[in-house]
């Protein structure tokens, strides 16, 4: 069941003072003259978005198809009853991540109806005796409850979306939009223990690049990061480990296949899609180390593997 939302008022300034108006109220009693005497006494009050159901279905069906801040409902109805009705708007609210606030009305006021209503998540519980002074207050309560849960939500859902758009920034270059260090890393990591527990080997590569610039161009570094790319598997790993190298990381289960051939393909690859001289005439000097290795028991740390593969450099001739 998908609830339909609405606008939420912000209560954090003197210009978003909630209002009576703003709030919206179904009022679910199974009498007639009992839901026409709260929807008048509300509207007195200075509440203007009122509807109104006879039975605890039909006001779920009304909440279904747009949302309300507050349901006022008879704690005895037939069928489904008020705290049956709050325990599924309940899980409603838990599914969509939303509140409404849930005022029940009863004759009876025993200590014992007031402890079960509050355990089961109702916000209010009020005497149909009450005058609409009182019933209004109330509601006007559970209203504001709402709306500052809801806001409370609505922000932290922003507050995510940030967080994951810098996680997911901290783990990619910018320059590149390619996996950075962070990620390569943690990348290799799960690798190693995944071939520890698993078997299967793996393959890295450190492609160092030399422009004579203290940082490499921006085109000369994508079309660098293409070049790689063409000469991968789409499971096979690029990353752009620092200012001047790419990280490749290329995981095999059976050694018998893996074939070394891959990091000569990578080179060449690189060599027939990157200019070979800088715009000031420089020479372009690329170099390759590489690290391999199966049935990683014990398996080497991280920091031994690349510092193996970035030893192993030696440039491409040109």
């Amino acid at each position: 069941m998908h609830f339909k939302g609405y606008t939420c008022c912000h209560l954090t300034g003197p210009a978003n003072i909630l209002r009576k108006e703003d709030i919206s109220i179904i009022v679910v009693d199974d009498l007639q003259f009992s839901r026409e005497v709260i929807k008048s006494g509300l509207g007195k009050s200075g509440y203007s978005d009122i509807r109104t159901a006879a039975a605890a279905d039909e006001a779920l069906y009304e909440l279904n198809q747009r949302r309300a801040h507050v349901v006022l409902a008879d704690f005895w109805m037939p069928g489904m009853n008020g705290l049956e009705m709050t325990d599924l708007i309940r899980r409603w609210d838990e599914n969509n991540d939303r509140y409404t606030g849930i005022v029940l009305l009863t004759a009876e006021d025993t200590a014992s109806s007031i402890v079960v209503a509050f355990d089961r998540g109702v916000d209010d519980f009020i005497s149909k005796s009450a005058n609409q002074f009182e019933l209004a207050a109330r509601v006007f309560g559970a209203g504001r409850y709402a709306f500052q849960q809801n806001e409370l939500r609505e922000r932290m859902r922003q507050l995510s979306a940030q967080l994951l758009k810098v996680k997911q920034n901290s783990l990619q270059d910018p320059q590149t939009h390619l996996p950075n260090r962070v990620q390569f890393e943690l990348q290799v990591e799960s690798m190693i223990e995944h071939c520890n527990a698993r078997g299967g080997g793996l393959g890295i590569a450190m492609i160092e690049v030399d422009t004579g610039d203290k940082e490499p161009r921006l085109g000369t570094l994508k079309t660098i990061a293409n070049s790689i790319q063409l000469a991968l598997r789409p499971m096979d790993m690029v990353s752009r480990y620092d200012i001047n190298t790419f990280a490749v990381l290329v995981h095999y289960q059976d050694p018998q296949a893996f074939n070394l051939g891959l990091f000569e393909r990578l080179i060449d690859s690189i060599k027939r899609h990157t200019r070979q001289t800088t715009d000031q005439g420089r020479q372009l000097q690329i170099s390759i180390g590489t690290w391999h290795g199966h049935e990683l028991d014990p398996a080497p740390g991280l920091a031994e593997i690349i510092g193996n593969a970035r030893q192993a450099c030696m440039p491409i001739r040109q």
